[in-house]
């Protein structure tokens, strides 16, 4: 069993659905320390892939230990944000929000569908919500663990005008693409490494390594003529920053490309918030050199 599936057990969804969010915050985080006792192979797989990037840094140690409760956070946040009390999350996300750069957002939107690309990393799972909040009109394409998890959010997402393409129920670029031309915003993770269609001729200088590129956004972007954007959710000690950041200008997106702009984005927050990024586990794909 992966730790997404032991993380959604029936025993931790009833937690999480009736007990206090700090009691079953804390009850995940001893949940997620048994599992990595047990898989001692993904732990360490996490250990070495972040002390490749940042084995000269002299916090290196406490990156590891911040980033293995920031995988601890994000489960935590999946079974808050499908099982609490709705109207509570609601009320609790929007007190915690705060926004950077959403004009970016607004003026985008005025000339059809958005691209908001953003990544396995903070607190993302609120990132539908905290836009449906503020009256975004959003899409995005997921893959539900189980089928619980899938009625329960289904059923959210239709309060708030989201809409949630289930990857498995196929035609799902038609479905993207349907969306952006009826002027919504498309969020989309830049970091799908299991989904990446790479050569080995296109690559890019990032994470002090060589990076592969996966294309796929910038032709989903060429395709439906929509602006490509991107979105971060950030915890800070006051709640949570999104932080929406345009990845250039119509010149530089042409010179330099937009998947490397992408790739590039998405390692800048990655190196100021490492301990955000909760697929360290797959980083290693992602580098030439171990492929």
């Amino acid at each position: 069993m992966n730790i997404s599936k032991f993380f959604q057990a029936t025993p931790n969804v009833m937690i999480f659905r009736y007990a206090p969010t700090w009691l079953s915050t804390r009850y995940l985080r001893f949940l997620g320390v048994l599992y990595y006792i047990i898989n001692r192979q993904e732990r360490y797989l996490i250990e070495q892939n972040i002390m490749t990037v940042f084995r000269e840094n002299s916090e290196a140690r406490s990156i590891v230990k911040k980033a293995f409760d920031g995988i601890f956070f994000h489960y935590a946040e999946k079974l808050i944000m499908a099982h609490r009390r709705y109207d509570n999350v609601k009320k609790e996300l929007w007190d915690a929000m705060e926004y950077s750069g959403i004009g970016f957002l607004d003026m985008a939107l005025k000339k059809g569908g958005v691209i908001l690309v953003t990544a396995h990393f903070g607190a993302v799972e609120f990132l539908p919500l905290a836009l449906a909040l503020r009256g975004y009109p959003v899409t995005m394409v997921v893959k539900f663990q189980t089928e619980r998890l899938k009625k329960s959010l289904m059923q959210r997402a239709d309060e708030v005008n989201v809409e949630l393409i289930d990857c498995r129920e196929g035609r799902v670029m038609q479905r993207a693409m349907n969306s952006l031309k009826r002027g919504r915003i498309l969020l989309t993770e830049c970091d799908e490494v299991d989904a990446w269609k790479t050569r080995a001729d296109q690559t890019i200088d990032a994470f002090k390594s060589r990076i592969f590129m996966d294309r796929s956004l910038e032709v989903l972007c060429r395709r439906s003529g929509s602006t490509a954007l991107g979105s971060f959710m950030i915890r800070t000690n006051r709640g949570i920053r999104l932080s929406i950041v345009p990845f250039g200008d119509e010149e530089k997106i042409e010179k330099e490309g937009l998947s490397a702009l992408i790739l590039k984005t998405f390692e800048q927050f990655v190196m100021m918030f490492p301990d955000q990024w909760y697929q360290w586990k797959k980083f290693h794909r992602m580098r030439t050199e171990t492929v």
